[in-house]
């Protein structure tokens, strides 16, 4: 399955000509990260929280823009015009990106400039790093009737992944291909200087009869996924071989019976990205000791950590409590899975 808006949401229809509801999951990346920006395949999961925006359309030529957090009040902006320029703002950096979102928005729709009252409801806390990026922007494309890759590569040098976890019910492989040719105006491109990524992604089935035995903790830091992307796309891109193995990693666990050989193949990537990064596995530093396996999700040094445990979970919680984490999900309680 190549990039592909699909539509989740029964009201959405044709941006500037009535009012929507939208809603786009988060994400966890499993396997992939950091290489996934260089071709190599990743395993992709979708969660049950998500964002949902509640749009409703007017012609005052203002966007009246307030994101809840649950029930707290988050973020406010008023924008004026075609532009979308900032009238009022309850933070301005804020403000500054979702303007960015909105104009290049505008400027892939052929439709008429969104005006309205919005308000978009975050179900996580913004620390978490399960993607309050990605189902903000799938939601926006919603609005505006568009291709959410284009508006993600338009204002981020992200893989793409989370967007198609944001519209996805389904656990996925994604990867990205290059092209010399951009399907998006150079001066709403953000990244790949000489190629254009096209998302490549298909839905797995991922259930894994251990499942009682994965858990999700938070560690209590929020890791700057695009100062990450930044970095990582800096740095020499790694070879051939590596991008291979993380890729049949990544299609060898989705089929995995046995919960060790599930940690041999968790201990084998996080080799492969060590070397490259330079930085001990989580599982090798404030975890060393523990039984079972911890592994870095995302960015490494921050967000979430994956979690195999064949003890009793009441002990599990205890040590990461002692750590400081007392955000743990079960496998059944995070990740969303229709089939």
């Amino acid at each position: 399955m190549t990039s592909k808006s699909v539509n989740n949401n029964s009201a959405h229809s044709r941006a500037g000509e009535a009012s929507g509801s939208y809603f786009s999951r988060g994400k966890l990346l499993i396997t992939g990260e950091y290489l996934i920006l260089h071709g190599a395949g990743g395993l992709a999961l979708p969660v049950q929280m998500g964002q949902t925006l509640e749009f409703i359309n007017n012609n005052d030529r203002l966007l009246s823009w307030t994101t809840m957090v649950g029930d707290e009040r988050w973020f406010e902006a008023v924008f004026s015009g075609s532009g979308y320029r900032i009238k009022t703002a309850s933070d301005m950096e804020k403000a500054r990106f979702l303007r960015q979102i909105l104009v290049n928005a505008s400027s892939l729709s052929a439709c008429p400039p969104v005006f309205g009252t919005v308000e978009s409801t975050v179900g996580f806390d913004m620390g978490w790093g399960l993607g309050s990026s990605s189902s903000l922007i799938s939601n926006v494309a919603y609005m505006f009737d568009i291709d959410p890759f284009a508006l993600h590569f338009s204002v981020s040098e992200g893989s793409g992944y989370d967007i198609a976890c944001a519209r996805s019910d389904a656990p996925l492989i994604y990867r990205l291909e290059f092209h010399n040719e951009r399907n998006l105006p150079e001066e709403t491109t953000a990244g790949y200087p000489g190629s254009f990524p096209e998302p490549v992604y298909r839905p797995v089935v991922f259930n894994p009869p251990f499942g009682e035995n994965l858990f999700f903790a938070y560690t209590g830091k929020k890791q700057d996924s695009a100062a990450s992307v930044k970095k990582y796309l800096s740095a020499p891109k790694p070879g051939d071989r590596n991008l291979k193995r993380v890729s049949q990693i990544s299609e060898e666990i989705i089929s995995i019976t046995d919960i060790e050989h599930f940690n041999e193949l968790l201990k084998e990537h996080d080799s492969i990205l060590s070397d490259l990064l330079g930085e001990i596995p989580v599982n090798d530093s404030i975890f060393k000791g523990l039984p079972g396996y911890f592994k870095s999700l995302g960015a490494w040094g921050g967000d979430f950590v994956l979690i195999t445990w064949k003890d009793d979970a009441v002990e599990l919680y205890s040590l990461l409590k002692q750590k400081g984490m007392d955000v743990v999900f079960p496998y059944d309680k995070i990740i969303y899975n229709a089939k």
